[in-house]
């Protein structure tokens, strides 16, 4: 019995178990490709087997708790975050056997009490004189699983065999159900019956006769009675102005429920969740005519709460693994601190070089041809940009910021072509049918550039018209995203959205309706007035004004008389002090405002920051080698520029703190600048005269700001209140990019160690093994920070999931290859313990490869699966050649690298 538990709770079995778990349901998203999702469930995810392997890897994970004693004071970090998983896997396990999810449809003025499920079933009542029997089994079929139905039941001590012999998928295209081929037999006796209906579908009854009994037989999903009612009082859909593109939509309820005698209206829209009764309901999607709505609805209180419980403890245990003195990566610290500098410079190099890359493969120059456009000059963009204006949340702030915005949601650049963005902001509405011929709309999608007629990153305005008829090229794609439920959505759908929205806001500038710049003279409170808003009740002096001010300012730059301009827009300027001057925000303000968003600070930082770092690191690299006074003189006079970098940084959050009036911390863009700013003072602090201490913290500062950059370059500037909009994924994609920097240098550092190996020579053996373990040291703490990154991030991503439409796991290909990667480096992380597998080679050629899973995660999955991140709709996208050519490269590397490994033990 010892012997088997021995073997059951093994490290060896444990890492297997790892292995398999991360090939199958990898395996699972190229079935999921080329056969559909209910193939992949059917095979993988929801296969007994495979809830049998998550058993026996449960088991292993309480076995090693136990033999290893985790539950001791001095292993407390350990223990919580691997009984964390324990606690997820148990909510996971809840959400699967006992949980479901459905959808609800309900026209306006009507009621219901019932969900579609989201999962089939296969019905069957039999009737045999006064006899009756009734069976009800979910099904998973698909065209590699058309045997998946089978059941036996009796009847008046007489046996009947059902199972499914073909699967006939839908023609989606012409809304056709799915179907399925039943056999029924009873001894000698067959019949085969055909079964209609499938997921969304509650199935066509089939009735027939067989050896004397009635049968009935459907196929599809069931009605889920719920305990109480929702009646639809209005369905609310948002349009652009102008566009027949929606902004946003909305469900009013009542919810009644008879056995509390409640009568209650809610609002239900994108992540804004109805929450009763353990039953939560997302707007998903609604009726083509706009009087009915679809609520995504999920049951499943207990398997979250268990869920989000181990995410806390989760994340708790590797954050106090990190800082708690007597774990692995606290010893790896201890072990860095006795070697030589050497370590921490090359770490510091390849961190650079690692970052270097990434930054210039992300670097874009766009430079557009544009001609015969009237140009606004800058002194007349300036004064513009001063004036006051109220944004779609109602907020006060100059012109110059609301223009800023504009240009980086619609071009993703912070200027454009030589101009800055009051000038191309006051271009767009005072020459709007020149700036229509301006490649100015970004669009990332190969299959969109397609059907716009594009070869570059951006477009014209007039390139999405048809110009032969006059219509929008992406209105159906736009109508089709928007019936799909936000789960649903894949890429292109996403894109589709991305790039309709910045149309749609440009064709607002174009005819001023984002200029919300005119209080009421009766109520400043109110919402301000465009050029093109209704103006209502109001005495006719006042409405002329607001109706006319707008238009003739335009009408005179057009013109090129500047003062007539100048002159106008005083006007505009004391008509806001007149009537606004209550809620104006202070000149000085105003001023500081501009000012800081021309100083782009934190935009700038990150840049400087990465040249510093670039420079300071090659110094100290040289030094290592040959040292200098010069060279020393460099890098302090580096680190010098680095404190008042820092002191800009600080200001700069002053600024902003001053300028929003709250502290600078509330939304992703303004914690990741914060963060970069702790980091910094944190290297500053701590770094006790270690120049590469500050070196390293410098560059990832430089980091972190650009990852906060990314944020800055996709405001939002109307109110639409999409699925993408929300903090958790913000938080949860910074957090993961972040992760990839951390496996992008155990890379590097494992390739280089394997270089290292090849040098060895008989002189330089022991040198070369102090620099090889320092380097594997290094490498190890990075695997550790980027496996905790990537799987909180990962598992946040759960969370913005179930918080927008209800469901914190739905095997995604991007989410199943985020959690194979986890796998993958959670092996890694334990490959010390494994017997064949502790050589440095091992590892470092094991972090080298690995990268692998990383680069399928976040460019494979987008270009060569199908699912709601992904590029793919056809044909997916060949190989580059370098990628062979890359795989080759290391092959002879680790090749050579192992030989020379092992001919030297051998000599020595």
């Amino acid at each position: 019995m010892k012997k088997i538990t021995n073997i059951l709770f093994s490290m060896q079995i444990m890492g297997t178990l790892i292995l398999l778990f991360a090939f199958s349901i990898g395996t699972a998203t190229f079935i999921e490709n080329d056969f559909g999702a209910t193939a992949a469930k059917a095979i993988v995810y929801n296969a007994t087997w495979f809830n049998i392997l998550l058993l026996i890897l449960t088991v292993n994970l309480i076995g090693r708790i136990i033999i290893g004693r985790m539950y001791r004071l001095k292993k407390l970090p350990i223990f919580i975050f691997h009984g964390a998983f324990i606690i997820i896997i148990a909510g996971s396990a809840i959400t699967r056997f006992i949980s479901y999810e459905g959808m609800m449809h309900i026209r306006e003025g009507s009621i219901s009490n019932t969900i579609m499920s989201d999962i089939t079933y296969v019905d069957v009542d039999i009737v045999d004189g006064e006899s009756f029997s009734k069976s009800s089994s979910k099904v998973f079929m698909s065209v590699l699983t058309p045997g998946a139905y089978g059941e036996k039941i009796k009847i008046n001590n007489k046996a009947y065999y059902f199972k499914s012999v073909k699967y006939i998928p839908s023609d989606r295209k012409n809304n056709m159900m799915n179907a399925m081929v039943v056999e029924i037999s009873k001894g000698d006796m067959v019949k085969k019956v055909v079964l209609s209906g499938g997921k969304g579908y509650t199935g066509k009854k089939n009735v027939f006769e067989f050896d004397g009994v009635n049968v009935s037989m459907t196929y599809g999903a069931k009605e889920i009675a719920l305990p109480f009612s929702l009646k639809l009082l209005d369905f609310q859909l948002e349009r652009y102005p102008g566009s027949n593109s929606p902004s946003s939509y909305a469900s009013e309820v009542e919810l009644i429920d008879s056995r509390k005698n409640l009568n209650r209206d809610y609002r239900i829209y994108m992540n804004n969740v109805l929450n009763y009764g353990g039953y939560r309901f997302f707007q998903s999607s609604y009726d083509s005519d706009e009087h009915g709505t679809i609520l995504s609805v999920a049951h499943d209180y207990w398997g979250t709460l268990f869920t989000y419980l181990g995410y806390f403890f989760m994340t708790l245990g590797m954050l106090l693994s990190i800082f708690m003195p007597n774990t692995r990566f606290a010893f790896l610290g201890k072990m860095l601190k006795k070697a030589s500098e050497n370590g921490n410079t090359l770490k510091a190099v390849i961190t650079i070089i690692v970052f270097s890359i990434a930054i210039g493969a992300s670097a874009q120059n766009m430079h557009n041809t544009v001609s015969e456009i009237p140009e606004i000059t800058k002194e007349q963009a300036e004064k513009f940009g001063q004036l006051v204006v109220q944004s779609h949340d109602g907020r006060l702030e100059p012109v110059n910021t609301l223009s800023g915005e504009i240009l980086r949601k619609v071009a993703r650049k912070s200027s454009l072509n030589g101009l800055n963005p009051d000038q191309v902001f006051l271009g767009m509405m005072t020459n709007p049918l020149n700036w229509q011929l301006v490649k100015m709309i970004k669009v990332s999608h190969p299959e969109l550039k397609k059907i716009i007629g594009i070869d570059g990153k951006h477009a014209s305005y007039l390139d999405f018209i048809n110009l032969s008829n006059g219509k929008y090229k992406l209105s159906k794609y736009v109508s089709e995203a928007y019936e799909k439920k936000p789960a649903m959505r894949n890429k292109f759908d996403s894109d589709v959205l991305k790039v309709d929205e910045r149309l749609n806001i440009c064709y607002m500038v174009y005819e001023g309706d984002m200029l919300r710049i005119l209080p009421d003279p009766f109520n400043s409170h109110k919402p301000w007035y465009s050029p093109e808003s209704n103006i209502g009740n109001m005495p006719q002096e006042d409405s002329a004004f607001l109706k006319t001010i707008l238009p003739a300012y335009f009408s005179a730059l057009s013109k090129g008389n500047n003062s007539k301009a100048d002159a106008l827009l005083a006007g505009i300027a004391d008509y806001q002090k007149r009537y606004g001057a209550s809620i104006l925000p202070s000149e000085n303000k105003i001023k500081f405002e501009i000012l800081y968003n021309k100083m782009l600070i934190f935009d700038n930082l990150s840049k400087i920051y990465g040249i510093l770092g670039l420079f300071m690191i090659i110094l100290l690299f040289i030094e290592m080698f040959k040292p200098s006074k010069w060279i020393k003189y460099v890098v302090n006079f580096f680190i010098v520029l680095v404190v008042i970098g820092f002191i800009v940084q600080t200001f700069g959050l002053v600024m902003r703190w001053y300028i929003s009036g709250h502290a600078p911390w509330s939304n992703g863009y303004e914690s990741m600048i914060y963060i970069g700013w702790v980091t910094l003072l944190a290297g500053l602090l701590f770094a006790h005269g270690s120049k590469m201490t500050i070196a390293a913290t410098t560059i990832l500062s430089s980091i972190i700001l650009m990852v906060a950059h990314l944020s800055w370059m996709d405001p939002e500037v109307t109110n639409l209140v999409p699925v993408l909009k929300s903090y958790w994924l913000t938080i949860h994609v910074s957090v993961i990019t972040a992760s990839y920097g951390f496996f992008a240098l155990s890379a590097l550092l494992g390739l280089l160690n394997l270089i290292l190996m090849i040098l060895k020579s008989g002189k330089n053996v022991s040198k070369m093994d102090l620099k090889i373990n320092e380097l594997t040291a290094i490498n190890e703490r990075s695997i550790i920070i980027g496996l905790y990154l990537l799987t909180i991030g990962t598992f946040l991503g759960g969370v913005w999931a179930n918080e927008s439409w209800g469901r914190y796991w739905g095997w995604d290909p991007k989410e199943t290859w985020a959690l194979v990667s986890i796998l993958v480096y959670a092996f890694i992380a334990h490959m010390r313990y494994l017997t064949g597998l502790k050589s440095k080679f091992t590892y470092n050629f094991a972090t080298l490869i690995s990268l692998g899973v990383i680069l399928m995660t976040y460019f494979g999955v987008n270009y060569y699966l199908s699912g709601l991140h992904s590029y793919a709709t056809g044909d997916p996208v060949p190989v580059p050649n370098f990628v062979y050519y890359s795989i080759a490269t290391i092959i002879v590397v680790a090749v050579w690298a192992y030989y020379k490994d092992v001919k030297i033990k051998v000599r020595s």
